[in-house]
């Protein structure tokens, strides 16, 4: 049973060890990128980038089931973890022979040849990432959002750290493969030790069946997101080959850890909110409102930002080989832009116990992306980040449609929180790309790359100050100390 016991700890703790997390993971991507792509070519980049989307499609049927449904359930007994752990590492058991099975037994050819070995080698870590799955969820009915934040930011640490070593010792693929190997089981290490409870593979049917029901919508959902990447980077396999691959992969590096951090961060903070506020109709539409509005005032300058900066971004990082990589810097980063607040309403559907909705919304998306892709190959390799825009806005307009009916959160309600920042932050946008337009500091990229930045940050800064100071005032005032709940196994 679940118990409640007051915890003096703040908002603005989270946030801060979070927002630590992720700024230092991107930084560590940055700075593996930066020497990776001097040593790598972008063919042992698309190789990489295939064998991890591959093994995310194994990964994800050992980590989608139950880490949303332990978190969303209101009342959790110790066996309900103990019978998802067991159900996870019997999934993983099975993919790994799977990939194995696979390599040995079918006679692959071309890209496939090539990427086989690394997939069925690569999978053993489905089995660190299933326990982290499960730990995941214990820290975060404990509210322990620091021990998720380090364990992550120390195992990417140790991952980048063994990837670097690798590749300058002449490793090549393995050296992109070691960053999430080794970072993975050293995040699942950490989480492991750091919790105060202890959990052990045990199956029950009857407390797993009391998960089922969400937890089956919320892996259809999760599986579909990572086969949306999966075919994603099949396509540009097929059309533009693993040097496309290649070139897309960069892009991704640059935008995904942000995105990607930013998003799973806030999620399982306002998770953490709008679950206890499920039965509060009222209040649930509030803290989604404001949520929406706070994480507007902090992510759309970075996403426009990105986007504005991209081709400086690519020269400083991989250098002028790899400026094919830039446009879809661009439109990745803005795509990010779109549904950086409003996948606060798929977090507050999911809070409501509607997760069948998250999964239409996954499929909707993967169509969308899939269709635009298909259709617009002709364009070359910027039709992946056209399709993947379109996706994204797709899904931006059916999460404002859907939280209508269910959070009883108006269209308009959203567009007035969000279009004024928006138009605040293409603004600072322009600016800062009409620096790289105009060829300022075009001789040294770096300055250039700073001077953008700097411009960027302090133009933002007065048209905030000017024009959204009451929506700033209202963010901070949200972060002042509070007493929090904590959830403790029996």
């Amino acid at each position: 049973m679940i118990n409640r016991l007051p915890q003096s700890q703040t908002l603005i703790g989270w946030v801060s060890v979070s927002g630590l997390d992720a700024i230092g993971r991107i930084v560590l991507q940055v700075i593996a990128t930066v020497m990776l792509a001097r040593w790598l070519s972008p063919e042992i980049f698309g190789e990489a980038s295939l064998t991890v989307v591959v093994v995310g499609v194994l990964t994800i049927f050992a980590t989608a089931p139950f880490e949303e449904a332990l978190t969303q359930r209101k009342v959790v007994r110790r066996q309900h973890f103990s019978s998802s752990l067991a159900v996870v590492l019997g999934i993983s058991s099975c993919a790994w022979l799977l990939a194995g099975l696979a390599w040995c037994v079918i006679d692959f050819s071309g890209e496939a040849a090539i990427v086989a070995p690394l997939v069925a080698l690569f999978s053993v870590v489905v089995f660190a990432e299933a326990i982290i799955s499960i730990y995941t969820a214990i820290a975060r009915r404990h509210k322990a959002f620091n021990r998720i934040a380090w364990s992550n930011l120390v195992g990417h640490l140790a991952g980048t750290v063994v990837g670097l070593a690798l590749a300058l010792a002449g490793v090549g693929v393995w050296s992109l493969l070691a960053i999430r190997l080794v970072g993975r089981f050293s995040t699942m290490l950490l989480l492991v030790s750091a919790s105060p409870v202890r959990i052990f593979p045990r199956f029950s049917l009857p407390h797993l069946r009391e998960l089922s029901g969400f937890a089956g919508w919320s892996f259809g959902s999760r599986v579909v997101d990572t086969i949306t990447d999966a075919v994603l980077q099949a396509l540009v396999t097929r059309f533009f080959g693993l040097v496309g691959v290649g070139y897309l992969n960069m892009a991704l590096r640059i935008i995904e850890p942000v995105r990607g951090a930013t998003g799973s961060i806030g999620h399982n903070i306002a998770m953490s909110f709008f679950v206890r506020a499920q039965d509060a109709p009222k209040k649930l539409r509030n803290l989604v409102s404001q949520t929406i509005t706070g994480t507007a005032i902090v992510m759309l300058p970075i996403f426009i930002g990105l986007a504005a900066a991209g081709p400086s971004i690519i020269e400083v990082i991989a250098g002028p080989d790899w400026q094919p990589s830039a446009v879809l810097v661009v439109l990745l980063a803005l795509g990010a832009a779109i549904t950086c607040s409003t996948n606060f309403h798929h977090t507050g559907l999911v809070a409501k116990g509607r997760a069948e909705l998250a999964f239409i919304s996954s499929v909707l998306e993967f169509s969308v992306m899939v269709c635009a892709l298909w259709l617009l190959s002709g364009w070359g390799l910027v039709a992946a980040g056209v399709a993947r825009f379109v996706a994204f806005a797709v899904d931006a307009n059916y999460a404002v449609l859907v939280a209508r009916k269910v959070l009883n959160i108006r269209a308009r309600t959203t567009v007035r929180l969000i279009l004024p920042l928006f138009v605040t932050t293409s603004v600072m946008g322009g600016l800062v790309y009409s620096l790289d337009y105009f060829a300022v500091l075009a001789a040294w990229p770096l300055p250039q790359l700073l001077l953008q930045i700097a411009v960027g940050v302090a133009f933002y800064g007065i048209l905030l100050g000017v024009f959204h100071r009451r929506q700033l005032a209202t963010m901070i005032s949200q972060l002042r100390p509070a007493e929090a709940e904590i959830a403790v196994l029996d």
